[in-house]
């Protein structure tokens, strides 16, 4: 009942996305405007400077459901991919590259019912809200889950909340079925490529690429899965870059934190311009937010790596 207003603001993720893209590309001029940053820094708390997501005018989710479904074929994996935020409202390229990378692969791809991992709404102490949103992730994704279906998962933070999290937040054998069988998606991609089943006929190499590994992946203990995969692309180089982005979900955000936030992810921004990199690559959009805040350069998730590399149009996305 203590939880400060701007905290409580900035864990409405999804009724900000919501609004964010029925509104776009309004939506996008107003993040621009330094007259309705300085009413958002009063609002949500969100520091004036801080580069902000733009809203894409076509949700992932919409984009999904309209779409062919392709029918599943024997010997076919199952994935349930569990978007994130961030791929729906705001880059819904990510997602596109990770159904075509999926399916090229033989992954037969569903996007259940899901809900923000609940990750901001816990930044703001918010353990109710939190505890909610888990459980209806997990009702939602547990008959999945049960019918042989894994949970692939492009979002680190989002990874590492149905991982660790939700079996702390919510008693019972389907949180921790969940949790078993959650994987980042890069995770995903190198198991495949471990059981001899990743199609690895790139046609395109990508050169020199900058890789921002997240802390939320570090985290997970899973060893360098995305700098593994993309170094399987003929004639490209991964530089890794084990620094910290400073942006801790919400916490890089705010008004107070913005300056220290800056300072902290200094270095990692020095050595991402130091290794001039013909793609600069994070797994977290926010932390991508932080180098292009930095370096001016737009980074790409690892998966759009692999698009770019496959030849597929899901690659060419900024």
């Amino acid at each position: 009942q203590g939880i400060p207003f701007h905290d409580r603001m900035l864990g409405k993720v999804e009724l900000m996305g919501r609004v964010g893209t029925f509104f776009a590309p309004l939506s996008n001029w107003a993040i621009r405007n330094p007259v309705h940053r300085w009413l958002l820094e009063k609002v949500c708390g969100i520091h004036r400077n801080r580069l902000l997501p733009e809203y894409a005018s076509e949700t992932f989710r919409r984009w999904f459901d309209k779409r062919p479904t392709p029918q599943a074929s024997a010997g076919d994996r199952k994935a349930a991919l569990f978007y994130t935020c961030s791929v729906n409202f705001n880059d819904p390229a990510v997602g596109k590259a990770c159904v075509s990378v999926l399916e090229k692969n033989r992954v037969h791809v569903r996007c259940p019912e899901q809900r923000c991992c609940g990750m901001p709404l816990l930044d703001g102490g918010d353990i109710d809200a939190t505890r909610a949103s888990a459980h209806a992730n997990i009702e939602s994704l547990y008959p999945l889950v049960h019918a042989g279906y894994d949970v692939v998962v492009p979002g680190p933070t989002c990874s590492y909340m149905l991982k660790r999290e939700y079996p702390t937040l919510i008693d019972g054998e389907k949180a921790q079925a969940v949790a078993a069988r959650t994987f980042d998606i890069c995770e995903y991609l190198m198991a495949l490529h471990s059981s001899g089943k990743l199609d690895t006929g790139f046609v395109r190499a990508v050169g020199r690429i900058a890789y921002q590994m997240p802390c939320h992946l570090r985290a997970q203990n899973i060893g360098y899965k995305s700098r593994d995969l993309m170094q399987l692309i003929p004639d490209t180089t991964v530089r890794l870059i084990e620094k910290c982005s400073a942006i801790d979900g919400t916490w890089g955000l705010k008004e107070q934190y913005y300056d220290i936030s800056r300072k902290v992810a200094e270095p990692l921004v020095r050595e991402v311009r130091e290794s001039q990199p013909d793609l600069t690559v994070s797994d977290c959009p926010l932390a991508g937010l932080q180098i292009q805040e930095g370096t001016g350069k737009r980074t790409l998730h690892p998966v759009q790596v692999l698009a770019i590399a496959y030849g597929m149009a899901e690659g060419r996305t900024r």
